[in-house]
Parts: structure tokens; C-alpha cells; sequence
């Protein structure tokens, strides 16, 4: 599978799974175990999901980086 699919269904799934619960989240992290696309591409993701219209925060824990993706609400 070529990255920018991957990518693709990665925001997609992730998409999906917002609209249904309202949040989600990945993980990601600059090490063997874990997907070097996500981490190489970690800021074009971010950048996809605020596209759409979704709330993005971020923070680093242990070198982890948690990436929390919100459905906005508007409250009166």
C-alpha cells in the first residue's frame, strides 16, 4: 500500500470514528515499533483533520506524541 493511501485511510477511519463517538485520538511515536509514516507525516495529518473542520490539540508524553481529535460543538 503506497503511503499517501495509507495515510488517507488513517484520516478516514479516524474521520468515521469522530463523527460517530465525537473524539478520537492517535499515537505516535520516532521509534522502531512504531508506524514512521504517521510520525514523518504527523503534521500534514493534523493539518487534514482541522481542514475538515475537526478541533486538533497535541502534547508529548515519554517522547509519545497524542494527537486528540474533537467534533466541535457550538454551546448558547
Amino acid at each position: 500500500m503506497e503511503i499517501q493511501e495509507k495515510l488517507q485511510n488513517l484520516v478516514n477511519k479516524h474521520s468515521t470514528y469522530v463523527e460517530e463517538k465525537g473524539k478520537s485520538h492517535i499515537a505516535t511515536c520516532n521509534h522502531y515499533n512504531w508506524d514512521i509514516d504517521i510520525w514523518n507525516h504527523r503534521q500534514t495529518i493534523m493539518d487534514t483533520f482541522r481542514k475538515r473542520g475537526y478541533q486538533v490539540s497535541s502534547s508529548t508524553n515519554h517522547g509519545v506524541l497524542d494527537i486528540i481529535i474533537v467534533k466541535p460543538i457550538t454551546l448558547e
